[in-house]
């Protein structure tokens, strides 16, 4: 025997759930809501003009998911990133690229070189600039272009995942080495001269050195911002 209301209003439910679900991601995703910030229920349930149940599954789901933290007494926080989570993105992701160069450099023909080097070209102008959320963008853009030249669509989909974790949890306020802007992007330049001309040793090398300077360059970053937070505990 069928109960065709009551499934109806069982899916409507879920519907409502994944929608706040996304749009809470949503104002993650495009820093309306930044790492560090707590998240109100009700200040999102009037928001969104939901009430607060829907919310609350969202934030779980969140939670489970790594962008959300529930915390003791303080509720729900947008998750930063910390030290050892940083360490297994960077490797993880130094594996992933180290393939995805390979791949690409089989693949490579002159329009997908130029964009790259379009690419490469747009991060070194936004060096010139204070650095913001949106150089780690551009960073992603080239890097994920070299593993869509690869053609692996499960590579670029796993590293745009380990890229979403690093950049939406990262804070980049005050504390980020200028200079490394510069440094970055001299290593880009020096990678896509590699893949120019398909020596795929090289590349591989370069790769996987750039990735370990930006490893250690964030997890340096964090270590400064604990360091000021056990200080400004101790007082």
């Amino acid at each position: 025997m069928a109960y065709p209301l009551k499934k109806a209003k069982t899916k409507g439910i879920e519907n409502l759930s994944a929608r706040v679900y996304h749009e809470i991601k949503g104002f993650i995703l495009r820093n309306e809501i930044m790492p560090g910030q707590k998240l109100q229920h009700q200040e999102l349930s009037e928001r969104l003009g939901v009430s607060r149940t829907p919310v609350r599954e969202a934030l779980t789901r969140l939670v489970q998911e790594g962008y959300v933290r529930l915390l003791p007494n303080r509720g729900f926080i947008c998750k930063e990133i910390r030290m050892q989570e940083a360490e297994e993105l960077y490797d993880l992701r130094e594996g992933l690229e180290a393939f995805a160069v390979e791949k690409a450099i089989e693949n490579l023909n002159n329009e997908a070189l130029e964009g790259l080097w379009q690419k490469v070209d747009r991060y070194g102008r936004d060096i010139q600039k204070s650095f913001t959320r949106e150089r780690l963008i551009y960073d992603q853009e080239l890097h994920l272009e070299i593993a869509a030249i690869a053609g692996n669509e499960t590579l670029k989909r796993t590293l745009r995942q380990v890229f979403e974790r690093i950049i939406l949890k990262r804070k980049t306020d005050g504390l980020y080495d200028l200079a490394r802007g510069v440094s970055a992007h001299q290593e880009h330049l020096k990678l896509l001269e590699a893949i120019r001309k398909r020596n795929v040793h090289e590349a591989v090398k370069i790769i996987r050195s750039h990735i370990q300077e930006g490893k250690r360059n964030v997890l340096a970053d964090l270590k400064q911002r604990k360091e000021i937070r056990d200080f400004h505990v101790i007082e």
